[in-house]
């Protein structure tokens, strides 16, 4: 074992170049401090902008990108690049921001068409009532709608879809938007691990099971471990964000339960089934299990916490109301695993323009669909769709600036991504698995997807374990763990999410309140990522 690993950082010169990682025994100086610095200060003016002067993320992104684009051009210009060959770069990766900001601004105008529909024609009232059936408790709805359901979405679609799906459904209930948006974001910072169908231990974890070190099944045994412990307390987090300590009056029992479920469903399907069902399996069954606690058993419900339905005019039932919620709920695992059963290569043709456009399309089709069973006119559905346009487009410069960020800081030509996740790396020694999880939560917080992050830090993590004589199966795990949690707090799901219920302009807010839950499990999955390599797991898999 190294007693004071550092990391170094080294880069051949060039287009294209790569970063490699290597383990050394050196001391840091102040100008690596000063590196540091240079290479945090676009996250910093993100925090700063939104939080700190609590400034919209469509002014602050755009600041953010041309201190990016400063940085780039002059201090982190490292192989000494002209002019000209950075325009040719950046120019390139401005683009590919914008491209595929419009694949997520696409998906949140079907959302919010949706949520607009319901809206106009009147089916809100109908939904709200239909989901109060499962359980009169508004805390019972908080779990069910803002936890398990955005696990069974990250299963059967990824990309987004949950807090899309499940933030307009709090709404609906009358839940204040911005914790709304919170308890969507939190209900997805556990399966993300996992993703559409396993793809982000699959791809994620690749390096890996490439280099002969581990298993897919190996890869999600672990991360579920790790993340059958977030889903044990984050029903406790729910209630206390959205009614403080009061809240807990009477509830506890179904907390208790819904926790516990939750946590050995998650463990089981991860452990000995596979990461292709865990998500997707892990909500549809802690769902039907809550169902059948709050039939069979019960809840004691204050009254303040009781919901009451007070429309009196039904103009339609509850299945028509919220036909396009089940169209999606059905018709997302259906494409996702019925499309590549039926045709040849069919996942590499649903991703042929990204992942994500598989799903936009599918919530577009349910929006149209749910507009047909509302006997919803053209004309008026034609007004609702021009009306969402208004709303969503400040979100293509937000979200554009905001991944333009990402992939500067990501490229080669700039290395900031990596310097940060060395120089975490460097000073930690022996404590090296609580920073994997942290470096995790770095890049899912910077590209806003669990894969990317573990696709850029495995085989830094590989080099790590190999030089420490630690077992990279369970430093992957807090890498996936906290990429997963990263997408919590990530500016980019943050301006979505809002985005989708019409609140534009207070991400501010909303990221308050998600970093204090942020930080609870961060904290536990460190602990648990050191506990797991250092005493319980040391050879798991080996």
């Amino acid at each position: 074992l190294l007693s004071s690993p550092c990391f170094s950082l080294f880069r051949s010169a060039g287009e294209g170049a790569e970063i490699e990682y290597h383990f050394t025994e050196s001391e840091k100086t102040p100008m690596d401090f000063v590196n540091f610095v240079m290479a945090l200060s676009p996250i910093v003016v993100v925090l700063v902008g939104i939080l700190g002067f609590r400034q919209s993320a469509k002014r602050v992104a755009p600041v953010a990108l041309l201190w990016t684009l400063l940085l780039a051009f002059t201090y982190f210009n490292v192989s000494g690049a002209s002019f000209k060959d950075n325009v040719a770069v950046y120019d390139a990766l401005l683009w590919k921001g914008i491209k595929e900001g419009l694949k997520i601004v696409l998906m949140v105008f079907g959302a919010f068409v949706i949520l607009n529909l319901l809206r106009d024609t009147g089916a809100i009232d109908a939904v709200k009532g239909a989901i109060a059936r499962i359980s009169d408790d508004r805390r019972v709805q908080v779990v069910i709608i803002g936890m398990m359901l955005p696990i069974f979405l990250e299963g059967a679609a990824g990309a987004g879809s949950p807090a899309a799906i499940a933030a307009p459904f709090l709404v609906a209930l009358g839940f204040d938007p911005v914790t709304s948006i919170a308890l969507a974001l939190l209900g997805d910072a556990t399966p993300c691990s996992w993703g559409g169908a396993g793809l982000t231990t699959i791809n994620g974890g690749a390096a890996l099971t490439d280099a002969g070190l581990s298993t897919v099944a190996l890869n999600s045994a672990m991360v579920g471990r790790i993340h059958m412990f977030g889903v044990l307390v984050i029903p406790f987090i729910m209630v206390a964000m959205t009614f403080g300590r009061k809240g807990f009056k009477g509830i506890v029992p179904y907390l208790t339960f819904a926790g516990v479920t939750t946590c050995a469903t998650m463990f089981i399907l991860s452990n000995f089934v596979g990461a292709e069902v865990t998500s997707m399996g892990t909500g549809l069954i802690s769902i039907l299990l809550s169902v059948v606690y709050v039939k069979v058993v019960g809840v004691k419900t204050p009254e303040e916490y009781r919901y009451r339905f007070t429309s009196q005019e039904k103009k339609y039932g509850p299945f028509r109301a919220m036909s396009p919620y089940i169209y999606m709920l059905v018709l997302l695992p259906a494409v996702r695993y019925g499309f590549p059963a039926l045709v040849k290569n069919g996942f590499a043709v649903m991703c042929t323009f990204g992942y994500i456009v598989w799903v936009d399309v599918v919530i577009l089709i349910c929006g149209f669909l749910g507009a047909m069973t509302l006997k919803t006119g053209w004309k008026q559905y034609g007004q609702i769709c021009a009306k969402t346009v208004g709303h969503v487009m400040p979100v293509l410069v937000t979200m554009g600036s905001l991944l333009v960020v990402s992939y500067i800081m990501q490229s080669p030509s700039t290395g900031m991504m990596n310097l940060l996740a060395s120089d975490i790396a460097a000073v930690v020694g022996r404590f090296y698995p609580a920073a994997a999880v942290l470096i995790g939560s770095s890049g899912a917080f910077i590209t806003g997807t669990g894969l990317g992050s573990n696709i850029m830090f495995a085989q830094m993590h590989i080099d790590a374990a190999a030089s420490l004589g630690m077992n990279p199966i369970t430093i992957f795990a807090g890498q996936n763990a906290g990429a997963s949690l990263g997408n919590l707090i990530c500016p980019n799901n943050t301006v979505a999410a809002c985005a989708t219920v019409d609140q534009v302009g207070n991400e501010s807010e909303v990221m308050k309140k998600t970093f204090k839950a942020f930080a609870i499990i961060l904290v536990l999955y460190m602990v648990l990522a050191m506990l797991y390599t250092c005493v319980l797991f040391p050879n798991f898999g080996m």
